[in-house]
């Protein structure tokens, strides 16, 4: 198995290769150089390995919520060797990469992720560590005032991301431990994109689309 996988969504410029069962990555937290810097770094990767982007399986992708400018890159990138060489693409929450992030460095298994939107907002969701030792979604993924974020009401939650750090007097929950600087990391979008793989879960180059959350901010800032 050779998946590929990136993740632009925050100031990191993450990307991991997976290849018969070995795994190399690079994570650089380089805000604003992610679109400089993805292809040189992925084919670095590839070459390390003696691959060409023609041997993988699949390639995996962080498809948002996050930065829209790096949201975008992450898509288009994907889309790109996708178009051109007909591997299947895995898309995968920016959201749930952090979360997955968590669980393998940490051991956490209920988490509550909240990244910083900008304009007094976060991008937030539950999650709690499936059987596969993968995270899964409780509910939605949302975007909202951090007074407005929800969880169920019981103890023994984390709380992950950006969010915390930004907005932690105004999110309205008491959590055993924090770690308020963890972005996604695209080894983390390898684990996940893993078991989709193995159960047939990925999508053509025309259906790879990003997810913005805040869908009308996003066309106006397109078009202006």
């Amino acid at each position: 198995m050779k998946i590929l996988a990136f993740d632009t969504s925050s100031t990191a410029c993450s990307i991991a290769l997976l290849a018969d069962e070995k795994i190399t990555f690079t994570h650089d937290n380089v805000p604003m150089q992610q679109a400089r810097l993805i292809l040189p770094n992925i084919d670095a990767l590839l070459s390390a390995s003696h691959l060409k982007v023609t041997d993988l399986d699949a390639i995996a992708f962080g498809v948002g919520p996050g930065s829209f400018t790096g949201v975008r890159i992450a898509t288009s990138v994907a889309q790109g060797l996708a178009f051109a060489t007909h591997i299947p693409l895995i898309p995968i929450s920016s959201l749930a990469a952090v979360a997955q992030s968590a669980y393998q460095d940490l051991g956490w298994t209920r988490l509550l992720v909240a990244m910083d939107a900008r304009i007094g907002e976060v991008y937030w969701a539950a999650y709690v560590v499936a059987g596969q030792g993968v995270v899964e979604l409780l509910g939605s993924e949302a975007i909202s005032s951090p007074e407005a974020v929800w969880l169920p009401n019981d103890p023994g939650w984390y709380g992950v991301g950006t969010g915390w750090g930004e907005y932690r007097e105004k999110l309205p929950f008491e959590m055993i431990a924090l770690d308020a600087t963890r972005l996604p990391m695209a080894t983390a979008i390898l684990s996940l994109a893993r078991v989709k793989w193995l159960h047939s879960e990925w999508i053509s180059a025309r259906d790879a689309l990003p997810v913005y959350l805040r869908d009308k901010v996003a066309v106006k800032k397109d078009t202006s």
